[in-house]
């Protein structure tokens, strides 16, 4: 335990603190996100926004952060997927490339695509973004949703399959595999929170696996072949960059 807190104490610390700051900022961001419907429910639990702040933080900070975080270190690295941080130029090429077509993706993409399509949609592209939905995509989407889909999930299915296979050489297609379903859990992950504050309509759904599994397969391309972190990098910049956009043009 000693040898493992020293080798990634940096990186624990990192998804921590993110979870944390990011955590609190989700539970005030979807607070103001419900519907009256479920507004009203919770209000009538007498459950407030700080509360609802102070849970997610410790849902995030812990659970899904430093937990998951710790387990997914372990197995990525029975699969080779564990990497240490290093410049790159390919890695920061297709970072930066990544991430300017996710943030366009993100606004106004979905805006003109699917705008016309649902009235919800259309509705989202209206307010500016709070810092507090800022700083949930900064540091929710792009360290702790990162930690949870490919550092974990796509790590666990990796090492399953190789299991299941027993093979010496991990084939490349089994990373793929493993790419593509956690890229589709990513994209269901969202139909919660999504049906939270709308209906789930044929275009909702459709949406949401098109654009959320989209990104989440080009994000674990990152990670599969330089590093989480700049899997974390992308995803993150890629919310801020859409929502300062939003702020510019709405």
């Amino acid at each position: 335990m000693k040898k493992f807190l020293k080798e990634n104490w940096k990186f624990l610390l990192l998804v921590l603190l993110g979870g944390l700051l990011g955590g609190y900022c989700a539970g005030v961001y979807g607070y103001d996100s419900l519907s009256e419907e479920l507004l009203k429910q919770i209000q009538e639990q007498n459950v407030t926004k700080e509360m609802l702040g102070l849970s997610s933080m410790i849902q995030y900070g812990i659970l899904y952060g430093v937990i998951l975080a710790s387990i997914g270190i372990v197995i990525s690295k029975k699969i080779n997927l564990w990497k240490s941080f290093k410049l790159d130029k390919k890695a920061i090429f297709a970072t930066i490339i990544i991430t300017i077509i996710s943030a366009l993706v993100i606004f106004p993409g979905d805006k003109l695509i699917f705008g016309p399509l649902n009235n919800w949609i259309s509705e989202q592209y209206m307010v500016k973004p709070t810092i507090y939905k800022m700083i949930t995509g900064l540091l929710v989407g792009g360290i702790i949703e990162e930690v949870m889909m490919r550092l974990f999930f796509m790590s666990l299915v990796v090492f399953v399959i190789s299991k299941i296979l027993k093979k010496k050489e991990i084939p490349t297609i089994v990373f793929i595999i493993g790419n593509f379903l956690a890229a589709l859990l990513f994209a269901a992950g969202h139909l919660p929170s999504t049906a939270a504050m709308t209906a789930l309509t044929p275009v909702i759904i459709f949406r949401c696996f098109l654009f959320n599994g989209g990104l989440g397969m080009a994000f674990g391309y990152l990670y599969r072949k330089y590093n989480i972190r700049y899997a974390m990098l992308s995803h993150g910049l890629a919310h801020l960059i859409a929502d300062i956009l939003m702020l510019i043009f709405i």
